[in-house]
């Protein structure tokens, strides 16, 4: 990584002085990508998450089509091409046409690339500029109702993951801030969850993150329901605890069953499993209405 800051640091200089030479010519689009992510790592302006993405977009939209093209190549013509290639059949997922969304995000990389290649004088006028970016679609997130979310938790009473779903959405936390909640953190006395560390998804690793928003450290008012929940979630980690010889003591809350924090992704869903409504994102539990919060919490 260090000699990748060096390299890119050196470009910029070099243009800043006058002294870089055209290089698009021998240069391709895999070059200048790994140019343009290398640097991005080494000099870490961006969150670890974001650089992740942008190296899946490349690596699954970009360089299969683009990699091979030469820079001076890349025209306004072949971008578009490009972009409605992966509107019809240029996705990863069995060939299926890519979301508005999903393009306008494999642009990220390939946009920032061209516009360091022309900042630097490798090029002098940046082919995407003049390509809108697709459409994005407007779509209405899909919530439970209060009946819908208590079905869901009924059915699943007597889980081990029960006091996950069940604090979940009764508190509208976020996934990343629950799994990594520790008990030092939770002060059932008060009544009180101090809301301090956070969580982000590396493809389905976790990984340390500084949180979602200015206002993400706060702490939260427990209710007499969440306060069972949380009775419950300690006396099933004594009950693993006992019956684990190599059971992994941590602080945190929610632990696998061999104890320990979740390291890895769950499902992007919750499942219908028989219950009366379509599957929702776990993202999407943290939107639920604060009214419908505030029923499943009453009945916990």
């Amino acid at each position: 990584m260090a000699e990748a800051a060096r390299a890119r640091r050196e470009l910029l200089s070099a243009a800043d002085n006058g002294q870089l030479r055209p290089t698009s010519r021998v240069l391709t689009v895999n070059q200048l990508l790994d140019l343009y992510l290398d640097g991005l790592d080494a000099d870490e302006r961006l969150s670890a998450k974001t650089r992740f993405d942008y190296r899946h977009y490349a690596d699954s939209y970009v360089r299969p089509h683009l990699g091979t093209h030469k820079v001076r190549d890349v025209t306004t013509q072949l971008v578009i091409a490009w972009q409605r290639r992966l509107t019809q059949s240029g996705g990863t997922k069995k060939g299926k046409p890519l979301a508005p969304n999903t393009v306008h995000l494999a642009r990220s990389p390939l946009s920032g690339a061209f516009k360091m290649a022309q900042s630097t004088g490798i090029i002098g006028t940046n082919p995407l500029a003049k390509v809108p970016r697709p459409a994005a679609r407007r779509s209405v997130a899909k919530h439970w109702t209060p009946e819908q979310a208590r079905e869901f938790l009924a059915l699943m009473e007597g889980d081990r993951t029960y006091p996950i779903w069940a604090f979940l959405l009764g508190s509208g936390l976020r996934i990343g801030e629950l799994v990594w909640l520790r008990w030092t953190n939770v002060d059932m006395t008060r009544k009180k969850v101090r809301i301090v560390e956070f969580a982000s998804t590396l493809g389905w690793d976790l990984r340390p993150s500084a949180g979602k928003s200015r206002d993400a450290v706060r702490t939260i008012d427990l209710d007499d329901g969440l306060l069972g929940v949380l009775r419950l979630q300690r006396s099933r980690q004594a009950v693993e605890r006992l019956a684990k010889i190599d059971y992994e003591e941590s602080e945190y809350v929610f632990t696998r069953p061999g104890g320990g924090a979740t390291r890895r992704r769950t499902r992007k869903a919750l499942p219908p499993r028989g219950i009366g409504c379509a599957a929702v994102r776990l993202e999407s539990t943290t939107r639920t209405d604060r009214n419908v919060q505030h029923e499943v919490a009453a009945q916990l």
